[in-house]
């Protein structure tokens, strides 16, 4: 549900907060939705936590994503946008495996909660890196002049 509200609601938030702004909201909402994480305990109400925390980090990672893909989309010439996806796809899903290697090898040294710890506190990093960047300031998405058009090819020659 925090997925598909923010998905929705991405123009609206991006309209009153700046796109900028949501973006670095996307990536410092998930350290700190690690924070119920590690102090939960059993019962209902720690699930009922968790499931909000999840539903506003899944909410925000949500309106993050479309503004920073639209934003790059918007940046990257058309003739390297599949580069531009297909590196940041290896970049955000080719990490995965060695974070999880790394964590497990981490698991074995220390203790869980040291382990989700660091995870979290790594997380950190990315929005202090977008808070020092021109993407705080960036209010709305640039315009851009349309690119010259390519006459068609014809036919026949190679």
């Amino acid at each position: 549900m925090g997925s598909l509200a923010g998905a929705l609601l991405t123009s609206r938030i991006t309209d009153r907060f700046g796109v900028g702004p949501v973006i670095i909201i996307g990536f410092a909402v998930s350290p700190l939705a690690q924070v119920p994480l590690l102090l939960a305990g059993p019962g209902r109400g720690w699930q009922i936590v968790l499931a909000a925390t999840l539903a506003a980090q899944l909410f925000w990672a949500t309106a993050a994503g479309v503004s920073q893909r639209t934003l790059r989309q918007i940046l990257c010439a058309p003739a390297f946008q599949g580069r531009m996806q297909a590196v940041s796809t290896t970049v955000t899903a080719g990490s995965r495996p060695l974070a999880a290697a790394s964590a497990g090898a981490l698991a074995l040294v220390l203790d869980v909660p040291a382990v989700l710890t660091i995870g979290a506190l790594l997380q950190i990093v990315p929005a202090l890196l977008l808070l020092a960047s021109p993407v705080r300031a960036l209010r709305t998405m640039p315009v851009l002049p349309a690119p010259a058009a390519v006459p068609p090819a014809r036919e026949g020659i190679s």
